[in-house]
């Protein structure tokens, strides 16, 4: 297993197949209107279906406004085209991981990419840390806080459709998120150049991803891309193209739902390709729980015949671990496996 994980990265790339090989897109909208009404219930099942297999899907008819995107996007672009010394005024650190950061790590390897991390105002409860905002950006600082409300607002639905797809009340894991989610936004920009290409800050001298393959830690990410593409999802020996739908948003399950479902909701391997032509961005939000949260199977997927696959995990030091290791190579890098029974 573990050479296979290390050489994941030279597996084929699918060819196009039909509709059953492709990563669904869901229709929402009776699932925002009332996640309760007989007429979610389709899209509620679509979704269970989905996480089993693929643990992604796109979601149309979602509620995120069309004006709001549009204006989120025109604020992304135009703050990474901003003089680096500028976005350097908020260079992220190992103690504080919110703000501007070109020389980030997945599993140890150097992305290429820059990114823009925030989350909710105030003190952080995981690194007692505040957002870091660019001078003089107020319109992008109040646009991207409104984003993020948006995107917890339809996590929360789309929350409540995983729980009742796992023979749950659908407000069972709400007071683990509703209030105090930890949940955070990162603004993606993969430029055709390296931008660690000159620079005297130490660096991996390679960088041949954009985001190199991982799981995400949490319990769902909901993610807005643009319409260029690179994303793919590992699956059945095969990567898998996840191309962008317009007005679609990509959900994907997290380590945590993997736990808390024990094993039925998989958290999938995923990567971005490199740019080597045209430069891409992608916006996603990674829905977190409370920093006091633990983390073990629920009770409708534990029994007798199907016992518990894990230890609990506590949240916070889960969070921060992973974290660290996005920012520098410290050692091997935090991962469920490791809480397995």
């Amino acid at each position: 297993m573990n050479s296979l994980i290390q050489d994941l990265d030279k597996q084929a790339v699918a060819k196009p197949g039909s509709i059953d090989d492709q990563v669904p897109v869901i229709d929402i909208a009776d699932l925002v209107r009332d996640s309760s009404s007989a007429a979610a219930r389709a899209a509620i099942d679509d979704i269970a279906k989905a996480c089993k297999i693929w643990g992604f899907f796109q979601v149309i008819n979602h509620g995120i406004a069309a004006d709001l995107i549009e204006n989120v996007w025109r604020q992304t672009r135009a703050m990474f085209a901003l003089p680096d010394e500028v976005k350097q005024s908020v260079l992220r650190s190992k103690d504080n991981p919110w703000g501007f950061y070109p020389n980030e790590l997945t599993k140890n390897q150097r992305d290429k990419k820059e990114v823009f991390d925030f989350t909710r105002e105030g003190v952080d409860p995981i690194y007692g840390q505040s957002n870091r905002w660019i001078a003089n950006q107020d319109n992008f600082k109040a646009t991207m806080q409104e984003y993020l409300g948006a995107c917890t607002h339809l996590s929360l639905t789309l929350l409540e459709s995983f729980c009742i797809g796992l023979n749950l009340p659908a407000d069972h894991m709400r007071a683990d998120f509703a209030t105090n989610h930890t949940g955070f936004m990162r603004l993606n920009y993969y430029p055709v150049k390296d931008p660690m290409a000159g620079s005297d800050i130490e660096h991996q001298p390679v960088a041949d991803l954009g985001i190199h393959h991982h799981t995400d830690a949490g319990a769902l990410t909901v993610l807005l891309q643009d319409d260029v593409g690179g994303l793919q999802v590992y699956k059945d020996g095969y990567w898998h193209n996840i191309s962008p739908v317009p007005g679609a948003m990509v959900i994907n399950t997290g380590d945590m739902m993997q736990v808390w479902s024990n094993d039925i909701y998989r958290a999938p391997i995923h990567r971005v390709l490199a740019m080597e032509t045209r430069k891409r961005y992608s916006l996603p939000f990674f829905f977190n729980p409370s920093a006091s949260s633990k983390v073990s199977p629920l009770p409708t997927v534990v029994s007798d015949e199907c016992p518990s696959l894990y230890h609990p995990i506590e949240w916070a030091s889960f969070r921060g671990r992973r974290s660290e290791g996005d920012f520098a190579n410290y050692g091997t890098e935090v991962q469920i496996s490791q809480f397995r029974k």
